[in-house]
């Protein structure tokens, strides 16, 4: 093996990600009729690996094979017609918006059972309208924001380094569950794409130039957006915000412009009518009355009855994420990383101790902890380039 280019160290990281592409390609490739976009990736895996280790950098071919990757798996899978019922309900919801409906009152008449509350804040709302508008179809919305956290996680390299990234944009490209869950009428992966597209914008948020402090501010709003889309963020915002504190910048900026977006979002639906929004929204954690799921309530219910424990359950869950939380914000978040695992293993907390807890919960801290090990060295204050 020849050495090294100058001042390139080989990345056992990068290593890890070429194999973990490749064992894809094998796992992937139908025996009876094998794909050629596989069979390419499988040569082209075996070549980068080839490369990489006679010393040559190729991290950011490493990004663009986990992207590609992640785009084949993704496309592949047939969207689930009889799965979850929250794309129903998101078209109906944005039907009724359109013919000057509030989507908060009106009973929803596609949802298991009928007459579900509509959860979701008016950011999911939004998101989703272009294509009822363009498409009448919601379904592959969330295929689209699959392949695009993918893409994010890698494009964060150009500040972060190759090196840190290519391993988990990797991962999270060959991830089955969150792949089938962005095809089994869900919202989750397009929740976390909102995350994670404003914490990859947030590191080329440079305080010194136009670009860098436009990128802060359209950070700031997709964050806002994040949290207006789906609750689970209104745990990670205070925590990045706190990570921008302890790194001198300007936190109180982010948080007007963030808390704005969230208000622009809200607030027209919030007037339109208090009550039933609120209540939609509060149902978030009462709506769900059975014990199923993967949670430690279900898990106990196979062995003992866990009903008269159920309130103990509920009682631990909001005082523990309020409690980890509070301990967190407290603390000196060093890098962006970090702030963003914390806020992961917050909402850890409640969905392990929740009385309901689906599957794509946890596609959702996936792909929001793809980009949090990233940035696990990213402090918000330097510019560390590839």
């Amino acid at each position: 093996m020849r050495a090294t280019s100058p001042g390139f160290v080989r990345s056992r990281a990068n290593d890890a990600a070429i194999l973990a592409g490749l064992l894809w390609c094998v796992g992937g490739i139908e025996l009876n009729a094998p794909q050629v976009d596989r069979m390419v990736l499988l040569i082209a895996g075996a070549v980068l690996l080839g490369l990489t280790l006679r010393g040559n950098d190729q991290g950011p071919f490493i990004c663009w094979y986990a992207f590609l990757i992640g785009t084949s798996e993704r496309l592949s899978r047939t969207p689930l017609l009889d799965g979850s019922d929250v794309l129903r309900a998101t078209q109906e919801a944005l039907a009724n918006l359109l013919q000057g409906l509030n989507p908060y009152t009106v009973p929803l008449v596609s949802t298991i059972p009928p007459g579900s509350p509509l959860v979701y804040p008016p950011g999911e709302l939004l998101w989703y309208l272009p294509a009822h508008v363009l498409f009448g179809d919601l379904t592959r919305v969330d295929t689209v924001a699959g392949i695009l956290t993918t893409a994010a996680i890698g494009i964060a390299g150009l500040r972060v380094g190759w090196d840190r990234v290519a391993l988990p944009a990797m991962l999270y490209a060959t991830w089955g569950i969150g792949a089938f869950r962005a095809v089994d009428g869900s919202n989750d992966v397009s929740a976390a794409f909102m995350v994670v597209l404003a914490l990859a914008i947030l590191v080329f948020a440079d305080r010194d130039t136009r670009g860098g402090r436009l990128a802060f501010v359209l950070s700031a709003v997709a964050f806002g957006w994040a949290v207006a889309f789906k609750q689970f963020a209104i745990v990670i915002l205070p925590l990045v915000v706190r990570h921008l504190a302890v790194a001198g910048r300007d936190w109180r900026r982010y948080s007007l412009i963030s808390g704005g977006t969230i208000a622009v979002l809200v607030v027209p639906f919030l007037v339109w009518d208090p009550g039933a929004f609120l209540s939609q929204q509060l149902a978030t954690v009462t709506f769900h009355q059975d014990v199923w799921g993967a949670n430690l309530p279900a898990l106990l219910q196979q062995y003992v009855d866990v009903t008269p424990l159920l309130p103990f359950f509920f009682a631990a869950e909001i005082l523990g994420t309020i409690v980890a939380l509070a301990l967190f914000i407290r603390a000196r978040l060093p890098t962006l990383g970090v702030a963003t695992l914390a806020a992961c293993g917050v909402i850890l907390v409640a969905l392990l101790l929740a009385r309901w807890t689906t599957q794509p919960y946890y596609a959702y801290l996936g792909g929001v902890t793809a980009m949090g090990l990233a940035l696990v060295d990213r402090d918000a204050r330097t510019v560390v380039k590839a």
